[in-house]
């Protein structure tokens, strides 16, 4: 083993990690929970009478988008929690584990700067074709 991967974190650090673990498994059960909500809404919170075909597929369409991208950030706050809380429990690799724990909440950050990007612009296009006012 290369020394360099032998790098342990001391137990104050490790209980800090552990912190972050925790909320980040929570994060995701939380997530879990808003796919389940996004998709209830989704299939029965539209209005299928009185309401023009592309309003109701554009309100589909959102609700399940959303829960993919609540699906998606589910399953890496999970990985990432995972991988800080083996930063904890495992012993020499912890320089490893938390890179790959900070790899994973990169993706995190980018996926909700995209579905922020992606809010805007479908609200955008829901004012410009007048259908949600």
């Amino acid at each position: 083993m290369d020394h360099r991967d032998a790098y342990e974190f001391t137990s104050r650090e490790n209980e800090t990690i552990g912190k972050a673990a925790t909320w980040s498994l929570a994060l995701a059960g939380a997530s879990f929970i808003m796919v389940i909500v996004h998709l209830i809404f989704a299939l029965v919170g539209s209005q299928l009478t009185g309401t023009s075909l592309r309003l109701l597929v554009f309100d589909m369409g959102a609700g399940v988008v959303s829960a993919s991208c609540y699906l998606a950030a589910a399953i890496l706050f999970a990985f990432a929690g995972s991988a800080l809380r083996r930063v904890v429990r495992t012993q020499g690799n912890d320089l490893q584990h938390m890179l790959k724990a900070l790899d994973t909440l990169h993706r995190i950050f980018v996926l909700r700067i995209a579905l922020v990007f992606l809010t805007v612009i479908a609200v955008a296009a829901v004012i410009a074709t007048g259908e949600g006012l």
